[in-house]
């Protein structure tokens, strides 16, 4: 199997590794309009890191 292939294949698990924990309630989903005054607070060679306020908050 070449890299690339492998790569997709990895990928597609972890999909659908990550939906299936969905759907067992294990994480929770939010869709990215429930927040506002998104900041990015640090980012690295793995990612970003964000800070919002969730709109159904009431604190």
């Amino acid at each position: 199997m070449s890299i690339n292939a492998e790569l997709i294949s990895n990928s597609n698990d972890l999909n659908k590794w990550i939906e299936e924990a969905i759907s067992k309630k294990f994480f929770k989903y939010y869709e990215f309009e429930q927040f506002y005054n998104i900041q990015e607070i640090g980012s690295g060679g793995f990612g970003k890191v964000y800070r919002a306020n969730w709109k159904n908050s009431h604190k």
